[in-house]
Order: structure tokens, then C-alpha cells, then sequence
């Protein structure tokens, strides 16, 4: 199955609403200004978590002008407001690639967790077999998040990056 295809019959599907005011779903063009603003406001010390060099961002916003394939986007948003951004990559290998951010003035508030069970359940349901992820040293806050939702640090990754990967067991996957 194509990502293309995968991401037309997720857009109609997929939604989840979190509390009464936060949804995550599939990013959709009419998001874009939203999540320009997410990249505009976000701190210096967030932007080199996830936007080193501004390479999520570019991605992300290639998204909407089809110049960055290959990768399915998502939102966290709470009225009209983008207040988490995540994608995954690679969805038809075994194990795909996962990034998350999270707005400044909304960490710590719950969102990244249900973040991380939206795209864990998603790739279980895929029969994915678990999930890769990098992050920075210095991003002590997202470690604890990813080893508190069973998340393995596997050692350091060539960008110098700790490189995290999350298994489903079979019980999972077939759940």
C-alpha cells in the first residue's frame, strides 16, 4: 500500500478527540496557517529539539505543496490552535520512523502523551512492529516521555542523537 493511499483513507477516518477541547488527526491544507504559527512561536530551546537547522519545519511545510512525500503529518489542535505536531515515515516498513513536538505553554499538560498512544495504536493496527525515534541529549523531558510509554534507549545515533525504539509484541499488534 502506497503512503499516498494510506493518507487518503486515514484523512476520512481518523480522528480522535482527546478531552473536549484538543483533537489529533490528520494535518489538512486548511491547517496550514495553523501550523506556520506553531514553527513561529516555537522557543529557542524546542526549535533545537525538533527544528534543527529548520528541517522539520521545511518538511512539514512541504507537505502542504507536495514538494515532501513519503511522510503522513499530524495535529494536536485546540480551537483552530496547532498545539502538537507529529509524523511518521516509512509506515510500510516493519518499524517506521516517528517525530513529535509539542507546542511551548503545552508540554508537560498531557498532550504528548496522548499523542504517543494515537500513533502507537495507529501503527499497532498497521501490524507494525514497533517504532524508531531520535532525540536530543539534551531533551531529558521527551526521554522520560518515551521511556514512560515503553520506549527502549538503544544507544546514540550517527546525528549524535539517542536513538529510541519503542517493540509491539505479538499481543500487541494483534489487540
Amino acid at each position: 500500500m502506497t503512503v499516498e493511499f494510506l493518507f487518503r483513507s486515514l484523512y476520512y477516518c481518523l480522528e480522535v478527540r482527546l478531552t473536549d477541547n484538543i483533537n489529533i488527526r490528520i494535518m489538512r491544507a486548511e491547517d496550514k496557517n495553523s501550523v506556520r504559527n506553531f514553527f513561529d512561536c516555537m522557543g529557542e530551546k524546542s526549535a533545537s529539539f525538533f527544528n534543527v537547522g529548520h528541517g522539520n519545519e521545511r518538511s512539514v511545510m512541504g507537505s502542504f505543496d507536495g514538494s515532501v512525500t513519503g511522510h503522513i503529518f499530524f495535529v494536536a489542535e485546540t480551537g483552530g490552535t496547532v498545539v502538537g505536531i507529529m509524523f511518521i515515515c516509512d509506515i510500510d516498513k516493519s518499524i517506521p520512523w516517528f517525530g513529535i513536538a509539542v507546542r511551548d505553554g503545552m508540554q508537560g499538560r498531557g498532550v504528548g502523551t496522548a499523542m504517543m498512544k494515537y500513533i502507537m495504536s495507529l501503527c499497532r493496527e498497521r501490524g507494525c512492529g514497533g517504532l524508531l525515534l531520535r532525540t536530543a541529549k539534551a531533551n531529558v523531558g521527551a526521554q522520560h516521555l518515551y521511556e514512560k510509554s515503553g520506549f527502549e534507549r538503544l544507544g546514540e545515533h550517527p546525528s549524535g542523537e539517542l536513538l529510541y525504539l519503542r517493540r509491539f509484541d505479538t499481543e500487541e499488534i494483534r489487540a
